[in-house]
């Protein structure tokens, strides 16, 4: 073996000094994580004000988002092992990365989910614009209104048939053919003669027949007022009038008119009934018919007749009864025939009424049996009244 000379010894030194500054390097240069401070990254041991402000103002929004996170490890438990293994792998080579993949791992998770979130809707809204239908032009809508239209009305017209052909159907069937026909409210005027008016049939139908159309043929007769026909289905016909009642008789030749209290003329007739007679009118002979009424200076005349009556009835019904007519020929001094009395009245005008009825029940007690004229018709503010007795 050689002996080692003083040069190989200082190389030897040397070298050895070499290799304990490089070893010395090497452990310098190696990154302590419990010494170092990393830029942009916190330390777990020394607590964070601000975060901590923040953790506590956060809202329940940020902890649902915390929990979606939770759920999407565990569904996607594979991604998390894959990249827990590449952080081991690269721990010696990229020491930085591997601290932020730890400890920045929950603060980086809510900003995906965040993002995921907004795809999410981003692909719904994207989705609904998909379904939602194309806009139409102008005439398009116009054409689709039309055609809807076009359908209501084609509906309404088809249910309006159906109605009809039903309706007709149920008119023509033999159901609806009459089986009764009541009157009702009549006296003077027989039943059988109202439904001969009528024109109403047994075991035809009770639509074949219109009511205005019945009603007009019952009121040709002169004694019904009003007439009110109804349908009773399925087979009955109700009718029910009201007839005009005849209170005074005109002299016709040598019958008589009866008239109602409206100057109706009820009926032509040589049957002398006990109502008073008018004598004096001026209704020509030829409008003397069942049906028609009186000229209009006849019917102003009439209505005195009506107070007359209503002013005897209001002294004594025995006085109204006595007068047996009346002449109308002088509005100024309508003359009454008490026959039953044996006396006539020149009652004057309308005036006074009361208290001339006054005076003639007086003049027929005083000259009780006696025939005259009682002469009413004098100012009676100033003149007597007087009986005049016939010689």
């Amino acid at each position: 073996m050689p002996r080692k000379t003083k040069d190989n010894r200082k190389k030897s030194s040397i070298n050895k000094k070499v290799k304990t500054n490089q070893a010395k390097n090497t452990n310098d240069n190696k990154f302590n994580f419990d010494e170092e401070i990393v830029i942009g990254l916190r330390r777990l041991d020394e607590p964070d004000i601000k975060e901590e402000k923040k953790k506590k103002n956060k809202s329940k929004k940020q902890q649902k988002n915390q929990n979606n996170n939770k759920r999407n490890n565990k569904t996607n438990p594979k991604k998390d092992n894959n990249s827990r293994k590449k952080h081991n792998n690269n721990e010696i080579e990229e020491p930085e990365i591997l601290i932020k993949s730890k400890y920045m791992n929950n603060y980086e998770e809510p900003e995906q989910n965040l993002e995921k979130s907004s795809k999410k809707n981003k692909k719904k809204k994207s989705n609904k614009m998909q379904k939602q239908p194309k806009k139409l032009t102008k005439k398009q809508e116009k054409a689709r209104k039309k055609r809807k239209i076009v359908l209501k009305i084609v509906k309404w017209l088809t249910l309006i048939a159906i109605i009809i052909g039903g309706a007709i159907y149920a008119m023509l069937s033999p159901i609806f053919n009459i089986g009764e026909i009541v009157v009702q409210g009549n006296s003077k005027i027989s039943s059988e003669t109202i439904i001969s008016l009528a024109g109403l049939n047994i075991d035809e139908n009770i639509f074949k027949y219109r009511t205005s159309n019945v009603e007009e043929q019952i009121k040709q007769e002169a004694y019904i007022d009003t007439v009110d026909v109804k349908r009773k289905l399925p087979n009955t016909v109700e009718i029910t009038v009201s007839e005009r009642k005849a209170t005074y008789k005109l002299g016709y030749g040598n019958a008589y008119a009866y008239i109602n209290n409206q100057g109706y003329i009820l009926e032509v007739t040589s049957v002398k009934g006990m109502i008073p007679l008018i004598t004096d009118y001026t209704t020509s002979q030829e409008d003397i018919k069942a049906g028609n009424r009186l000229c209009t200076e006849d019917l102003e005349r009439l209505e005195d007749v009506l107070e007359i009556m209503e002013a005897a009835s209001s002294v004594d019904n025995k006085l109204r009864r006595s007068i047996k007519g009346i002449d109308i020929s002088d509005k100024n001094n309508y003359v009454l025939d008490l026959s039953t009395e044996k006396k006539t009245v020149n009652l004057g005008d309308v005036s006074n009424l009361s208290t001339k009825m006054l005076w003639i029940n007086e003049f027929i007690k005083r000259e009780d049996g006696v025939e005259g004229t009682i002469m009413l018709n004098v100012d009676l503010n100033n003149d007597m009244p007087y009986f005049n007795e016939k010689v």
